[in-house]
Formats: C-alpha cells, structure tokens, sequence
C-alpha cells in the first residue's frame, strides 16, 4: 500500500485524468488524496470545481490552510514578500505553490508510517509500475534540482516517493523554495540542508527530459516532460497547467486531447 498526496489550484479536468492513470497503471494498493490550494487566491471560481469533482470520483479533499508557525517560517526564509498579502490571499503563485508543499509534507505526509508519494496534479503514470519497488534500497526517491554554485541538489516536488518508516527526520525537510547559499531556487530548495545532513540516505534520482517542442505533437512549443527511474520513461508531466505562460486556450484543448491518446485514456 503506499498513499498519494497531491494539491491542485487548478484545472479540475485533469484531476479524473490523473486518477485514470493511477488505475490503470500502478500495479498494487494505494489512496490518493487531493488538497485544494484554491481558497486564497483572487479568483475563486476553481475553487469549488475542484471539491465538487473530487467528491464525484470519491477523492478526498482538503484545504490548505492558514497555519500560523508556518507562514512565520516560510516569510523568515523569503523576507523579500510574505507567503500572503496584506488582503490574505496568495502574494503570487510561487508561494501558494510553496507553502502548499509545505503544507501537505508537514500536516499530514509526516504523520504516516509507510510509503508516500507526493506529486504535481498534471503528472501521470505511463506504464505498469509498481512505486514502493523504488524504496527497497533507499527511503527516498525524487526529481533533483540545482543551480550554478549551488554546491549540491535538492528535492522537487513534482515526483517523490518516501518509505516515512526509514526516512531520518521526515519533519525536518522543508519544502521552502527561497535563497540557499545566496542563488534563487524552485520549491524545494530548503530540502538542499536536509540532504547535506544526511548523505547516508544515497536517494534514487528521478530523472526528467524536457520536451521543448516535440514536432510530432500539434501544439507548440509542445513542453512537457518525459520522466524516468533508472532510465526508464514510466510518467508524462504536462508542466505548465497553471498556464502562467499564456498559452490560448486552444492550446490547452489540443495539449490535453495529445495526452489523453498517448496515456490510452482517450473518452
């Protein structure tokens, strides 16, 4: 059995999609649970779209919520701006994504007592897998990152898995995406202090092949990625749902209708 966590501020189609692929794909038990990272931002419309949705595939879903200790923590390790603004909503994307990570590892994922796995909403299993065959050697599985002079990796949140059971201070990883020695990181970058603590985890890397432009799709740019363990493609990451970037909404339509097909989703 191993439990899934994910939060979604968006994009309520893909959460049915996504569920699909769970199913048709991951080759033992498991749960999945959603948190609705939607009840601060400006505009609320997806907001209920994406309880109502959840209750109708029989996901549960919670709220990521206001927690005090927290927000204290995440605005001491990004001064620059507070995870919220002065009308209580998000101050920008970035920290609901942030905080949200924080969020759920801390509140609930810590608290379990065997395998987990924590994801983006818009990745999707590809091929049989079986996900705790990724901890039989290690307690920690996820997609690094780093930047120039950095000094090290850090964890991503986009794909982890963790056996809680084996993993030293689970408690202690800090998902805060702020300034490491001085260099900007994504969300994640405070789990770079973690790792250096403890190097005798020898984590399984996760790896990831952006896809710029595929000329096979008809969307472009197509960017997505292909994602692998031990070099083998096992997810499809949509990257971008959120569409910070703009894209029309044609684009979506076209995106989605190419991942449905190659997922073997399609109706």
């Amino acid at each position: 059995m191993i439990k899934i966590f994910a939060f979604t501020s968006n994009r309520s189609d893909l959460i049915e999609l996504q569920l699909k692929s769970f199913r048709k794909h991951i080759q033992e038990e498991f749960t999945f649970t959603i948190f609705n990272s939607r009840k601060f931002d400006h505009d609320t419309t997806e907001y209920p779209k994406i309880n109502e949705e959840c209750k109708r595939l029989g996901i549960p879903v919670f709220d990521v919520e206001k927690d005090d200790e927290l927000i204290a923590r995440c605005n001491a390790a990004e001064p620059r701006f507070g995870v919220f603004n002065r009308g209580g909503f998000w101050s920008n994307n970035n920290c609901a994504g942030n905080y949200s990570a924080c969020y759920v590892w801390e509140k609930f994922m810590v608290k379990e007592s065997g395998p987990v796995c924590l994801l983006h909403p818009d990745l999707f299993f590809i091929k049989p897998i079986k996900l705790t065959d990724y901890l039989k050697d290690t307690p920690l599985c996820f997609m690094p990152q780093t930047r120039p002079n950095l000094g090290g990796i850090h964890m991503h949140d986009a794909l982890v898995l963790a056996d809680m059971a084996r993993l030293p201070e689970p408690e202690k990883i800090f998902w805060w995406g702020s300034k490491v020695n001085g260099i900007d990181t994504d969300i994640g970058g405070q789990s770079f202090f973690y790792l250096q603590r403890h190097p005798e985890i020898n984590p399984t890397l996760i790896q990831q092949w952006f896809r710029e432009d595929d000329p096979t799709t008809d969307f472009h740019p197509s960017e997505y990625e292909d994602v692998g363990i031990n070099d083998e493609v096992v997810a499809l990451h949509y990257l971008r749902a959120s569409n910070w970037n703009h894209r029309p909404e044609e684009y979506h339509v076209k995106k989605t209708a190419w991942i449905k097909k190659r997922l073997g989703l399609e109706g």
